[in-house]
């Protein structure tokens, strides 16, 4: 605790003053790894640290608390800086400049990924990576970098995770703050110093106002090639609630279905399903069955019900009986539901819209009709939870979908004060959290599926309270080039343990196998304008590789080593490996694209007991065995003879 007991960790101006200058009261209080610091000010300002120790892996976080005492308006908070420290770090030299370039091997990397983009490179750092003659990820004595969020989205452009490191040794850190978040990291001869905040903020504090702002997480490591795997352990056990709670124990296999389609249709792929004796274990509903006056829709390009969002409603014109024959059906087949929201966006011609345009927000840069229901308004909030909660217990909902397809800022900076900077984005993200944390609390099984146009509100405290489903719109298309899912799998797992992916509606091995996650949803199912389970073949494919994605689904959370670098060329393989030390056995994935020219690779492979030996089993058929010393010594070499295609090897100590 003596990191969190020597610095205050965050600062601020206060009628533009430094606030430490100021004369203040401090009260900390330790509780077992929890340390309270309070800090009161005279004019009535009072602050309140939240620190937590986390001693298995050295990691530290905390979160600010803000308040107004007195019974008169606060002076001018600015600069509010939630994270500002900084740490040691190995002596590195002021750059010179000359000829060569500094050695990229000692250099001081910043690992920052990039957002989800629709793109098939999102959540990726390329980190020697050069731009007008600098390598734009290093970071030398004397600079500062600078990240920001776009749009009001924590993920969209930049995700709010960083890896800086130096000879294998250095700290992750994680932002905890689901709008515009913003950081600058400065490097000296010895420190890394990190600063976070929401992006914008120059603000007075009304009489009896209180609300928290952004959170921090930091963990020191000392083995870059395990950094992540201990980050992805941290997140398990403490910013997760899988396994937690009686909650699924790992990411769900879902049937996907649009909401668009009729109750007789849906009711007809959950018979088969049952039928078939296929192993889904939810019902994934998705939007357009919501709207009293929205039609039929066979998929999510035809009908009129995006004009309805907003509306939550179900559409008797789809579902007669108001979805309660199909979640009938879902859960006397053994699986459950999940159901699509997006109750942040709202057309402003829905019924809410026009009866309580106090709950909605308005900006100059319109983005079609939407409105943002405004989450720090408490009786836009109350109206949310209370619809919400309805459908939840009326359906027996088990998986809350929540999704968020357009960018809020605009609509949270037009509606502040020029005394109230930020105001309106923390209130509304302080709602957001306060909607999730009193739906898991008043249904204790409800898993929440964070969903913003794919993975673009992914951050630490949107982990803690739920699984990105569907990490990236790129999935949408059908027939998306699957290479993304291949590299969506080497970038996303080395932040999170669990997110993800969408089959598409191809009948293709190479193709699911490439998509298989933590969480998968399988698409086979999803449009009326496609047959599903018809013929004998659709229903053994659907079989055999649910039942293979099922056998291997416990690998996706453990440790995770890319084997070959992020790339979408097709002239490549792509390959990883997910070990599960306390077993003792993992999985190697490999994917020889369509136009690599090479049969046979070797591979080095992470987490081998040289004193062992090591049995594979291609799931294909045939298995081998090869020693863990040969293995750490020569690598394994894999031949795959086709192109375009996907293998999955299980191995275990023998």
């Amino acid at each position: 605790m003596n990191f969190l007991k020597n610095n205050k960790r965050f600062s601020f101006k206060l009628n533009e003053k430094n606030a430490w200058d100021l004369d203040f009261k401090c009260e900390a209080m330790e509780e077992g790894n929890t340390l309270t610091t309070v800090y009161q000010f005279k004019n009535g300002i009072k602050v309140t640290n939240i620190a937590k120790k986390y001693d298995k892996y050295g990691a530290y976080e905390w979160v600010n608390y803000f308040e107004n005492t007195s019974d008169m308006p606060s002076e001018i908070i600015s600069e509010l800086w939630d994270c500002d420290c900084a740490m040691p770090l190995e002596h590195e030299e002021i750059r010179k400049w000359g000829a060569y370039f500094p050695d990229i091997k000692t250099a001081t990397k910043i690992y920052a990924p990039s957002g989800s983009t629709w793109a098939k490179k999102e959540f990726y750092s390329d980190i020697d990576k050069i731009e007008n003659n600098a390598r734009i990820n290093h970071i030398y004595p004397g600079q500062k970098k600078k990240y920001s969020a776009s749009g009001g989205r924590s993920s969209e452009q930049n995700a709010p995770f960083f890896n800086i490191s130096k000879n294998g040794k250095g700290y992750i850190f994680a932002i905890g703050w689901t709008g515009q978040w913003n950081c600058e990291i400065d490097r000296s001869s010895d420190s890394i110093a990190f600063k976070s905040k929401i992006e914008d903020t120059n603000f007075k504090l009304m009489p009896g106002e209180k609300f928290r702002t952004s959170s921090v997480v930091i963990m020191p490591y000392d083995e870059n090639d395990e950094a992540h795997n201990k980050w992805r352990k941290l997140v398990k056990e403490h910013f997760s609630l899988v396994g937690s709670n009686g909650r699924d124990k790992t990411g769900p296999l879902c049937a996907g279905i649009w909401g668009g389609m009729t109750s007789d249709a849906v009711l007809e792929r959950i018979k088969a399903i049952k039928e078939n004796d296929l192993p889904f274990e939810y019902i994934w509903m998705d939007a357009g069955w919501y709207g009293i006056n929205t039609k039929p829709s066979p998929d999510e390009f035809e009908g009129d019900w995006p004009r309805h969002t907003g509306d939550w409603s179900i559409s008797p014109l789809i579902h007669p009986n108001g979805l309660k024959d199909v979640s009938k059906a879902t859960h006397d087949a053994g699986m459950k539901l999940l159901l699509w929201l997006e109750p942040e966006r709202v057309i402003s011609t829905t019924p809410v819209a026009v009866q309580h345009p106090e709950y909605f927000l308005a900006s100059d840069a319109e983005q079609g009709n939407n409105r943002l229901l405004n989450l720090g308004n408490p009786d836009a909030w109350d109206y949310c939870f209370n619809t919400i909660s309805e459908l939840i217990a009326e359906l027996g909902i088990d998986c809350y979908r929540q999704d968020f397809n357009f960018s809020p800022l605009s609509y949270w900076r037009k509606n502040d004060d020029f005394d109230r900077r930020g105001i309106t984005e923390i209130k509304h993200i302080n709602g957001m959290y306060k909607l999730w944390d009193a739906l898991l609390e008043k249904f204790p099984n409800l898993i929440i599926d964070n969903c913003a146009s794919g993975g673009r509100r992914i951050d630490i405290e949107t982990l803690r309270r739920s699984i990105p489903l569907w990490r990236s719109d790129y999935y949408c298309p059908a027939n998306y080039d699957v290479e993304a899912s291949q590299c969506h799998n080497q970038t996303f797992n080395l932040w999170m343990p669990y997110s993800g992916a969408g089959t598409g509606h191809s009948y293709d091995e190479y193709r699911v196998r490439s998509a298989y996650a933590a969480a998968l949803a399988a698409m086979y199912s999803w449009t009326e304008k496609e047959t599903f389970c018809d013929t004998e073949e659709q229903v053994e494919f659907i079989k055999k590789y649910t039942n293979e994605y099922l056998k291997v689904r416990p690998y996706f959370s453990e440790d995770f080593y890319p084997l070959t670098d992020v790339s979408d060329k097709l002239d490549v393989w792509c390959a990883m490996q997910f070990n599960r030390p306390s077993y003792g056995d993992g999985i190697i994935e490999v994917f020889r694209r369509e136009h690599s020219p090479y049969e046979t690779a070797v591979f080095k492979l992470k987490g081998i007991d040289k004193e062992s030996n090591y049995r594979f089993m291609d799931l294909d058929g045939g298995e081998f065995i090869i020693s863990g010393s040969e293995i750490i010594e020569k690598g394994l070499k894999l031949t795959v003879t086709e192109q375009r295609k996907a293998k999955i090897y299980l191995y275990q100590t023998v």
